[in-house]
C-alpha cells in the first residue's frame, strides 16, 4: 500500500495580534472630571486626523451620543465633542511553521505487526515576519460655553490592520463602554459581534466593506 503522507506542525504564528476587521483587543482609559447631565444638545469637531475618515467616525459619535440622550446641533450646542485619531506604525512580530514531508511509504504486515518503510521525512522551516500598527481615538466632551472639561476617553488597539476606520465601531464602542463611568487600563477583546460596534456599523450602506487588506 502506497501513501503519501503530509503533516504540517505549526512552531508559532502570529500573523495577526489583534486588529483584523473581526475583533480588538483594546486598552480604555476615561475620566469624569464633573458631573455630566445625561441630556442636551451638542456638536463635533474633529482637532486632528485625515477630515474623509474623521467625517466617518463624526457619524459614528453622533449616533452614539444621540442614542444615549442628547441631541445634535449646530446652533448654540450646550456641550462640544471633539475627536482625534491617530495610526501609527508599531513594530512588526515575527512567525515561523514547519512543513514535514514524509515519502511514500510502503506498509509491510507481518502477523501483528505493521512496518513502513522507507521511514525517513524531510522537513522545510518558513519564516516570516508581520508589519503592527497602533490606532488610537481620543473623545472629549466639554461645556461648549465655558470649554469646561466634563469628560474624556481614549482606545488604543494593536494589529496587523492600518485602516483605523475598519475598526473604529469595536474602538468607539470600548470607550463608550460603561459611559460616563471611569475606566482606568481596561483590557478587553471587542469582535464584530459586539452590540455597540453593530450598532455603529448600522449608520453606513449595507455593501461598505468592513475587511481589512494586509499590507
Amino acid at each position: 500500500m502506497l501513501r503519501d503522507w503530509r503533516t504540517v506542525v505549526l512552531l508559532g504564528f502570529v500573523a495577526a495580534l489583534t486588529g483584523c476587521a473581526a475583533m480588538i483587543k483594546g486598552v480604555s482609559n476615561t475620566n469624569l472630571y464633573a458631573e455630566l447631565p445625561r441630556t442636551g444638545t451638542f456638536a463635533v469637531r474633529l482637532v486632528n486626523g485625515n477630515l474623509v475618515v474623521g467625517n466617518k467616525i463624526e457619524r459614528m459619535l453622533r449616533y452614539k451620543l444621540e442614542k444615549l440622550g442628547y441631541r445634535f446641533t449646530e446652533a448654540s450646542p450646550d456641550f462640544l465633542v471633539s475627536f482625534t485619531y491617530d495610526t501609527v506604525p508599531a513594530g512588526s512580530v515575527s512567525s515561523a511553521y514547519t512543513i514535514i514531508n514524509r515519502a511514500p511509504q510502503t506498509a509491510y504486515v507481518w502477523g501483528n505487526t505493521v512496518s513502513f518503510s522507507p521511514s525517513y521525512s524531510t522537513a522545510t522551516t518558513v519564516a516570516g515576519s508581520t508589519r503592527l500598527y497602533t490606532k488610537t481615538i481620543a473623545v472629549r466632551i466639554s461645556r461648549a460655553t465655558t470649554g469646561e472639561k466634563l469628560w474624556d476617553g481614549v482606545v488604543s488597539e494593536t494589529g496587523w490592520c492600518n485602516q483605523l476606520f475598519v475598526t473604529a465601531p469595536q474602538i468607539l464602542s470600548l470607550i463608550f463602554d460603561g459611559f460616563p463611568r471611569e475606566q482606568t487600563n481596561v483590557q478587553r477583546m471587542v469582535t464584530d459581534a459586539d452590540g455597540g460596534a453593530k450598532d455603529m456599523r448600522t449608520v453606513f450602506p449595507p455593501d461598505t466593506d468592513w475587511g481589512c487588506q494586509r499590507t
